[in-house]
C-alpha cells in the first residue's frame, strides 16, 4: 500500500512534465534547421572560412524562438489562472461574501499595467541588445509563438 503511494507524487510529476514539453521546441524543423546552422557557421567561423555571421543569425533565431515559445505558454497558463480567479470571485460576489469597490480596483488594475508596460518595455531593449540579428530574432519569436 505504501509504495503505491510513494510512486504516485513522481508519476503526477513525470505526467506533468510530460503535458508541458508535449509540443517542445526543439521538436520544430525550423528550430532544428537553426541549429544546425549555428552549429555550421560555429564550426565554419572558427576554421576561419567565414565570418561569424551565419552562427550569430541561427542563434539569434534560437533565441526568438525559444522567447516566443515561453510566451504562447506563459499566456495560456496566465489566461487559465485570470479565468479562475474570475469566476471565483463572481461566486463570492453572488453569495455575498465579498464586497468590491470597483473605482479601487480600476486603479490598481490600470497601474499595473502601465507598470508591466514598463518592464515589458525594458526587456524588449534588453533583448535587442543581446540577439545580435534582430530581423532572425524577430522571426524566431513569430515561429515560436506560433509553435502548436
Amino acid at each position: 500500500m505504501s509504495e503505491e503511494q510513494d510512486e504516485r507524487p513522481s508519476q503526477i510529476s513525470a505526467t506533468a512534465l510530460e503535458a508541458f514539453l508535449s509540443d517542445a521546441p526543439w521538436k520544430a524543423k525550423s528550430f532544428l534547421a537553426a541549429g544546425a546552422t549555428t552549429i555550421a557557421g560555429l564550426g565554419a567561423w572558427l576554421n576561419d572560412m567565414m565570418s561569424p555571421v551565419l552562427a550569430r543569425s541561427g542563434a539569434s533565431y534560437l533565441g526568438g524562438f525559444l522567447i516566443g515559445w515561453a510566451f504562447r505558454r506563459t499566456l495560456k497558463i496566465a489566461a487559465l489562472i485570470a479565468g479562475s480567479l474570475l469566476a471565483l470571485i463572481t461566486l463570492l460576489k453572488t453569495t455575498g461574501w465579498i464586497h468590491l469597490d470597483w473605482s479601487l480596483i480600476e486603479a490598481d488594475v490600470s497601474r499595473s499595467l502601465a507598470w508591466i508596460q514598463g518592464k515589458a518595455e525594458g526587456f524588449r531593449e534588453v533583448l535587442t541588445g543581446y540577439l545580435p540579428s534582430a530581423g532572425a530574432g524577430g522571426a524566431g519569436v513569430y515561429f515560436g509563438f506560433r509553435k502548436k
